[in-house]
């Protein structure tokens, strides 16, 4: 009997290690705010903008309690005292022609180059435009 009483506790300890340690990691907003922050969305990806603790809170009892979170693997803001956890990170879409490609040999200056030609040709092209439509007025 006191082996069985001792495994269940054992067991217990481990399960309730086993929960507080995932109960540190902000992945909803259910979690952000049972830890007493906000969701907020910043260029398409979620945060969670989440009180850090003081010192004296640091203890796993206070988990989940709306104290804020112990560590920030985001930003830290307001001298410290705020994290903007992450919580979805979403990658940013780049437009094509913004981007260079080194495995084809083009430089940074051959593609601020040729940007500089079409926009020339575009400019040039609006000025005939204008000056067509002015002369059939």
């Amino acid at each position: 009997m006191a082996k069985f009483i001792l495994g269940a506790v054992a067991t217990s300890i481990a399960a309730t290690a086993f929960f507080a340690a995932s109960a540190s990691a902000i992945t909803n907003d259910r979690e952000c705010t049972s830890e007493g922050g906000t969701m907020v969305k910043v260029k398409g990806s979620d945060y969670c903008l989440v009180p850090i603790r003081d010192e004296a809170y640091q203890d796993e009892i206070y988990d989940g309690n709306q104290l804020g979170v112990t560590e920030c693997p985001g930003d830290e803001l307001n001298d410290g005292l705020y994290c903007m956890y992450p919580v979805t990170i979403r990658p940013e879409v780049t437009d094509a022609s913004s981007t260079t490609t080194t495995d084809t040999g083009t430089s940074l200056a051959d593609v601020i180059v040729d940007e500089a030609v079409d926009a020339g040709k575009d400019m040039a092209k609006d000025a005939v435009t204008d000056v067509v439509k002015d002369k059939i007025k």
